[in-house]
């Protein structure tokens, strides 16, 4: 970035563009991620009176010490390693965290942190209808109703959620085709298409569309935020509203809240998929998982005692 500012007169107005284009190389929910991760380190680094920038590789090694005592998950701390690594590298310093102390630290963190990430309980086909049931007539339930049918339906990411826009949007018979601009998976924004099937016990066509009539949406963002008097707002529900809806609808159908998070109607999805005996290509063509190992995981949990090797002698 500092190079940038050492240029001929004649490019200084493509300066604040190649600026743009070197932001927008990561997500904005990355960017958001690292930018609490940055304020994190920059905290401790002024309580114990240590630069942040540059950062040497002790004090980076020291911070990750503080943060696993305080329960920081390895899945954390290694963001949050990425971010100080960003952050010197765009100041056009070297990175403190290719140093073999940081890395050793890590891998301390992991071992005795251990690495298995949080499982999240999935929001099964049995337990969304549950979740429906709870969502009433008024336009917050029409809303929450539409986004726990298709969010499961199309075995969506929250953050494909919440970028979702009614020009995305294709009513077939079968169901919905609906148009991902920008996936975790397709960080170039090529697009892919989901298909998702309007079912008779989910009805995802119906909601999506009373939604829409009741909020008077014909085109924009989707999912959007209401006030106070129920008014539609043009904004689009944050990563945040999408856990926070799937959490409270759970807590109303009698389930427990902390158990559920913004992946349980993805996850739901495909432990339904696969607890139904689907075929795992069928099951990525709606998740749109590059690997197949990964889908394994949810055929195995949901499977795990179909054909067990004590079955005959148990």
């Amino acid at each position: 970035m500092n190079a940038l500012t050492q240029v001929p007169a004649s490019l200084v107005p493509q300066v604040e563009q190649v600026k743009t284009l070197l932001r927008n190389r990561h997500a904005e929910s990355t960017r958001r991620a690292y930018a609490a991760d940055l304020l994190a380190f920059k905290g401790w680094a002024d309580q114990h009176g240590i630069d942040a920038l540059p950062a040497t590789p002790e004090s980076v090694a020291l911070f990750l010490a503080a943060q696993a005592s305080e329960g920081k998950r390895p899945a954390t701390l290694q963001r949050r390693l990425a971010a100080i690594r960003h952050l010197h590298r765009e100041a056009g310093y070297p990175s403190p965290t290719d140093a073999e102390v940081v890395t050793a630290a890590m891998a301390g963190c992991r071992r005795t942190l251990g690495a298995a990430q949080r499982q999240v309980a999935p929001a099964t086909a049995e337990r969304l209808q549950s979740m429906l049931g709870v969502c009433g007539a008024d336009l917050v339930g029409k809303r929450d109703r539409a986004l726990l049918a298709l969010g499961f339906g199309g075995a969506f990411r929250r953050s494909e959620l919440v970028a979702l826009r009614v020009e995305d949007l294709e009513f077939a018979q079968e169901g919905l085709k609906v148009r991902v601009q920008r996936s975790k998976t397709d960080q170039d924004g090529i697009g892919q298409t989901v298909p998702v099937l309007d079912g008779p016990r989910l009805s995802v066509k119906a909601a999506v569309s009373d939604w829409m009539t009741a909020a008077g949406i014909e085109s924009g963002p989707l999912f959007r935020r209401l006030i106070k008097g129920g008014t539609v707002t043009q904004d689009s529900l944050t990563d945040r509203s999408v856990a926070n809806i799937i959490k409270d609808r759970a807590e109303q159908a009698g389930l427990d809240a902390n158990q559920f998070s913004g992946h349980s109607l993805r996850a739901g999805f495909l432990t339904s998929a696969a607890a139904n005996g689907a075929d795992l290509w069928k099951m990525a063509e709606v998740s749109r998982h590059r690997k197949i190992e990964t889908l394994r995981t949810y055929v195995r949990q949901a499977q795990a005692f179909q054909g067990h090797a004590g079955a005959a002698f148990m």
